[in-house]
């Protein structure tokens, strides 16, 4: 071989070795898998993990964001956001969302979503293009964009800004430094791979277990779900309850309610004239509120309530997909109900009626991991440098209830406080 190539194929091959990425890392042979290292990691792809990895990517953080399987949080979409009153001060938001709470949640946590709901709401419409309507005095609703196409819109942000994505993959366990402080991640990849990754933060934002009917049969079995509502597997949550961190209220839930169709628990959607009956007391649905309904029914003696409605007068399009009756007699036989008073709330008690069973099921994981005001994962009441929790994966924020319309002001607050409090430690 002439002197000249030999030269040139000898100065490519060290080139190679000095390029970053190419030579292998202390202590790893060409046999082992690389580690993979960054300055945040970031576990859950729904609107919180989104938006906490586009704020740390803009401040120059080197973020990784891990995920088992798209959170689906169409239902939070529907659900809409909150927005300031027309007094547009955040104490009377900050207000209902405690009285939703009924007192049990962190008032910090209420001031953090009341006094911040707009401008993230804002934020978010510059960076997506998303335009809102305002339709309620403290909720308002997309406008122009599905949940899908906005999710799209976030992703393409994060890659322009280098975030990598790692999808398919099975979270194994937490690491800790000798401090005890956050160090990593050890994870299966798509190919069952066991690989690990290394960085001095993580956020934990990949929802609540009510998508995975293990948990819910282990934590709370008497528990029916919301078909609609099956935001994460709460890996999160396991992958803390694992390493001995502090995880509360666990077993307890915002309720909505819901008929059974099909096997699933799906919304109730009662037509105008339904009945409510809930053990001896017969209501108007249209009178109440949901928020009140479900507090009458956990606090049945059966948990359960029956749903009525007379078939005279209702259009078609009116008619639900119910159990068709022939009396109120009939109604009532099918269900065991003794309550001679229905006969006497209609007209003709032997014309056509539709009714079945309604539930309060659990739509929003109100327990998870513990965390202070700063969004850090405590254990012993100690916080975990390097360790964050937002949304369903974080406990015990807002009480004994969410308000609709908070669960996606809560991703998008905490999501950008988080990444520009996860951010900062890394400098």
């Amino acid at each position: 071989m002439p002197w000249g190539r030999s030269i040139l194929l000898i100065t490519l091959i060290f080139l190679l070795l000095l390029t970053p990425g190419c030579s292998l890392e202390p202590g790893l042979s060409e046999g082992k898998v690389l580690p993979l290292s960054s300055d945040i990691i970031i576990v859950g792809d729904g609107i919180g993990g989104l938006t906490a990895a586009l704020e740390a990517a803009r401040k120059g953080a080197a973020v990784i964001l891990f995920s088992e399987e798209p959170l689906d949080e169409h239902w939070m979409w529907e659900e809409g956001a909150l927005c300031p009153g027309d007094s547009g001060k955040p104490e009377p938001l900050e207000e209902i969302l405690a009285a939703t709470g009924e007192g049990r949640g962190k008032k910090w946590h209420y001031k953090l979503l009341a006094r911040n709901a707009a401008t993230d709401l804002a934020w978010l419409s510059r960076e997506t293009g998303l335009r809102m309507a305002r339709e309620e005095r403290f909720r308002c609703f997309p406008e122009n964009l599905s949940y899908d196409q906005l999710h799209k819109r976030l992703k393409e942000k994060l890659l322009q800004e280098g975030v990598r994505f790692i999808e398919g993959v099975v979270l194994e366990e937490l690491l800790f430094n000798e401090n005890g402080e956050a160090a990593g991640i050890n994870f299966f990849d798509p190919a069952g791979v066991l690989n690990t990754a290394y960085a001095p933060a993580i956020i934990l934002a990949d929802g609540g277990y009510l998508n995975d009917p293990e948990q819910v049969k282990e934590l709370a079995p008497d528990t029916a779900v919301a078909s609609w509502r099956h935001s994460g597997r709460g890996t999160g949550i396991k992958l803390a309850r694992a390493a001995g961190l502090e995880i509360v209220d666990e077993a307890l839930f915002s309720y909505t309610l819901a008929v059974e169709k099909d096997q699933n628990w799906v919304p109730v959607e009662p037509p105008p004239g339904t009945l409510l009956i809930v053990d001896r007391q017969i209501l108007l649905f249209s009178q109440y509120d949901e928020a009140e309904l479900v507090k009458m029914l956990v606090n049945s003696a059966s948990g359960n309530g029956y749903l009525l409605v007379a078939g005279a007068g209702l259009r078609p399009e009116h008619e639900p997909e119910w159990p068709r009756y022939n009396s109120v007699a009939a109604f009532m036989e099918s269900y065991k109900l003794q309550i001679p008073e229905l006969n006497r709330r209609f007209r003709n008690p032997q014309a056509t009626f539709f009714g079945c069973p309604v539930k309060p099921v659990a739509s929003y994981c109100l327990g998870g991991i513990a965390i202070n005001e700063s969004g850090l994962v405590l254990q012993k009441d100690q916080p975990v440098k390097g360790l964050y929790a937002l949304g369903e994966t974080a406990g015990a924020l807002n009480g004994a209830a969410i308000m609709p319309g908070a669960a996606l002001t809560e991703a998008l607050v905490w999501g950008r406080h988080l990444g520009t409090v996860a951010a900062r430690q890394i400098e």
